[in-house]
This record gives structure tokens, sequence and C-alpha cells, in this order.
């Protein structure tokens, strides 16, 4: 099992955060990638291909940054 098995994708169909802050309805081709031990989800391929490129200069890194340590302080 890869680390990405490790975790679980959410129910087609169930709402999920992207990584610019919307909800969005998951589908089988909705874009991620595991980021720090967690799934990130994206609005367009273009984003997730930037963030996989270089996270830390991408345009999102701050925000989800700003997520990942409010989900690790609530």
């Amino acid at each position: 099992m890869s680390s990405n098995d490790a975790i679980p994708l959410p129910v087609i169909g169930s709402k999920v955060r992207t990584a610019c802050g919307s909800d969005e309805m998951f589908a089988s081709d909705t874009p991620r990638a595991i980021y720090e031990g967690k799934r990130i989800f994206f609005c367009t391929p273009e984003c997730q291909q930037e963030f996989i490129e270089d996270p830390g200069k991408s345009c999102l890194a701050d925000h989800i940054n700003n997520e990942t340590e409010d989900r690790l302080n609530s």
C-alpha cells in the first residue's frame, strides 16, 4: 500500500474543500495531491500541476499552509 492509499478518498458526490477555499463536489477526476500527509483538492488541473511542480512557490501555498495550521490547532 502506498502512502497515497493510506489516506482514503471521499465518497463521490460529497463536498470537499479545495486548496483555494471553495467547496466542490468530489468526483473520481477531481484534481488532488498529497501534501504534508494531507490530501489536498484543487479546482483545476492547472492549479494542481503548479502546486505539484513547486508547492512552496505555488499561488496556493500560503492558503494551504494556513488551512493545515488551522486544522492542527482546532
